[in-house]
């Protein structure tokens, strides 16, 4: 009997109509279809070519699937088992860390996600024995700029991955893959006999200068040469040298901004709570060595949420606006724009003090900002509204959610696609303004430009139900084509939003990255003498981009706030537990400890009352019984 054709379902959730594996479109409803390539952490042996597992994935190598159901939410076990929770804990570094799908059905193998991978456009993989192209592969031919740069990130994701004992993972580099212009990892591997250190880092990126461009390769292995010899103790003193590489490095590239954003209060809304940074001429859109732009998504009701987000606005441009970001290092361009976001949050927490607002009355915004300086992008984010960014092969959502769907992930208690599901997923743990800013923890973030690339900043009446995923490469993707300027971008993507969510207001700017070359790299733009003085300052910075964000992320005041974007009557009690919740793990020594102590306090309260009744003072003061004591206690 022929193998049947295998199919995709549509990826709107509503429709779900079976379509063929090169539809662009749905035939039904008309949906963009989504192609979502995951790989298998074990080989699985189908039962022939092109055979789908479970009536779902579709086996394109013993390791690499297509999940032909994008709609429906992958199976999950009850329990995490240890080896996953990694992951979930490390959902801040996403998309560097992938992130976990779901359990192929009846194995023990589980499917790792990484958004997009580079394809063709009819949706065909471009490496579909590597699912995403090989750091090695790719390492001997790169430009200088871009080795340091991934040189960059590693070095990012090193003290969040020594935390939970991955960082074997940066020391092998069949498991680094660069994904557009972001390094991703296949998998993670667990450290086995000895925990890595900075040493062992040194002695591989020393290896790997022997390719490195001719222009910094004598920097890499100097590098290298410093961490394995322990002469560099700490991984910031090298991204202070690798910063400082880079900046000389981009000197050979001119960088130029484009920004254009529109907000809407959609079909269904009287009012418009959102609030978006610049406004601009459509018609005359000024290009910018340096950018900033703002996405706001108010909430507090009408005549709360505008105001929040207007004022978050207005403050944060008046602030950044006089930054000379060029004479400021990293650090303290990342601890002013921390600085103005506490700010900005005091002003309206103090306002709703102020007029007595209480619980749903309390007004407050999301806050999604990039801040560009040359080669450099500055994310900033609070709440749910979103940034992507969107390269030729790929567009990665940079930001994570502060919900508590996210906040159930970090905490390792589920699966991300598993914890949608709840009905209390959309309850927002933080906006700007509904608390002080010591209960504040803005998200910051910073990567470098290497080549053209569009940054899409907007709230959730676009992001909801995957809209940035299913229209990215017909709407966005033309900007970078020049095939579709910025406004007929911006208002193609809102009119999606309005017609198929339309459920909200709807905010988008799309922030367009230009670089291109001035001339050849001279040899001796970087040497190891330009850059060897950045060991030498005094003030190391902690970057917030990731071992930063990802240490902040486990401090989160996890309480849900009382205004949200769903009702608070579902809203769970994060201190007593929800059933709708998972449950947290406990130790096993947990509740043999509870039980002897409550046999022990009954043992004692019988005592007392043993004593008590043979007490030869009859009027003398009894004990106040258990229930009593309690409330006592509890007062």
């Amino acid at each position: 009997m022929p193998h049947p054709e295998p199919r995709i379902h549509c990826s709107n959730p509503h429709c779900t109509a079976s379509n063929s594996l090169e539809a662009h479109f749905c035939n039904r409803c008309n949906t963009p279809t989504i192609k979502r390539y995951l790989w298998s952490n074990k080989a699985i042996v189908p039962n022939e070519p092109g055979s789908t597992i479970s009536s779902r994935y579709l086996a394109l190598s013993p390791q690499i699937f297509l999940d032909t159901q994008p709609s429906k939410a992958p199976v999950t076990p009850e329990e995490v088992p240890p080896e996953i929770v990694a992951y979930l804990q490390l959902f801040p570094c996403y998309p560097h860390v992938p992130q976990v799908y779901g359990l192929l059905d009846n194995t023990d193998a589980w499917l790792l996600d990484y958004g997009t991978v580079p394809s063709s456009p009819s949706g065909q993989l471009k490496y579909p024995q590597q699912l995403i192209p090989k750091f090695q592969t790719l390492w001997s031919d790169a430009a200088a700029f871009q080795q340091l740069n991934w040189l960059w990130q590693m070095a990012k994701l090193w003290k969040p991955l020594s935390s939970k004992k991955v960082a074997s993972t940066l020391l092998n580099p069949d498991l680094i893959r660069i994904n557009g212009q972001v390094l991703q990892l296949l998998e993670l591997e667990f450290d086995r006999e000895y925990q890595p250190s900075l040493r062992n880092l040194g002695s591989t990126w020393k290896e790997w200068s022997q390719n490195a461009h001719f222009t910094i390769k004598d920097v890499v292995e100097q590098l290298g040469s410093f961490l394995e010899t322990g002469k560099i103790e700490d991984i910031r003193q090298a991204i202070a040298v690798l910063d400082k590489a880079i900046a000389n490095c981009r000197l050979v590239s001119k960088y130029s901004y484009q920004i254009y954003a529109l907000t809407d209060s959609g079909p269904n809304r009287s009012n418009n709570e959102d609030a978006v940074y610049p406004t601009v001429d459509p018609q005359n859109i000024p290009q910018l060595e340096k950018s900033l732009a703002i996405v706001c998504d108010g909430v507090g009701g009408h005549d709360g949420g505008e105001i929040a987000s207007g004022e978050t606005i207005n403050y944060l441009e008046s602030k950044i606006s006089q930054l000379a970001l060029e004479e400021l290092s990293p650090g303290k361009i990342l601890g002013k724009l921390t600085k103005y976001i506490n700010g900005a949050n005091d002003i309206i927490s103090q306002r709703n003090d102020s007029e007595q607002r209480q619980e749903r009355e309390r007004m407050g915004t999301t806050l999604v900002m990039a801040l560009s300086c040359a080669h450099e992008m500055y994310l900033a984010h609070v709440g749910d509204s979103r940034i992507y960014w969107i390269t030729p092969d790929s567009c990665h959502q940079v930001t994570t959610d502060d919900d508590l769907a996210s906040r159930e992930v970090r905490l390792g208690y589920a699966i991300y696609r598993d914890s949608l599901q709840y009905p209390s997923a959309g309850a927002l743990i933080q906006a700007v303004g509904m608390r002080d800013s010591t209960a504040l923890h803005p998200n910051l973030q910073r990567y470098m430009i290497e080549s053209d690339c569009i940054f899409l900043l907007c709230t959730d009446g676009l992001s909801d139900f995957d809209r940035v995923e299913q229209h990215w490469q017909h709407q966005i993707l033309p900007v970078l084509d020049g095939k579709k300027d910025l406004p007929s971008a911006v208002n193609s993507l809102i009119e999606i939003a309005n017609q198929e969510n339309g459920h909200d207001n709807v905010t988008v700017a799309l922030v367009h990255c230009k670089v291109s070359s001035q001339s050849n790299i001279p040899e001796e733009i970087v040497s190891w003498s330009d850059v060897e003085s950045a060991l030498n300052e005094s003030n190391l910075w902690a970057d917030n981009n990731l071992a930063g964000s990802f240490a902040d992320s486990l401090n989160i005041d996890d309480s849900p706030l009382e205004e949200t974007k769903i009702p608070i009557s579902t809203m769970p009690d994060i201190i007593g537990g929800d059933e709708n919740l998972p449950a947290r793990k406990q130790p096993k020594w947990l509740k043999p400890l509870i039980l002897a102590l409550i046999i022990s306090t009954i043992a004692g309260v019988v005592a007392i009352f043993c004593l008590e009744n043979i007490d030869p003072d009859p009027d003398q003061n009894k004990l106040p019984s258990v229930r009593e004591s309690d409330t006592e206690i509890s007062e």
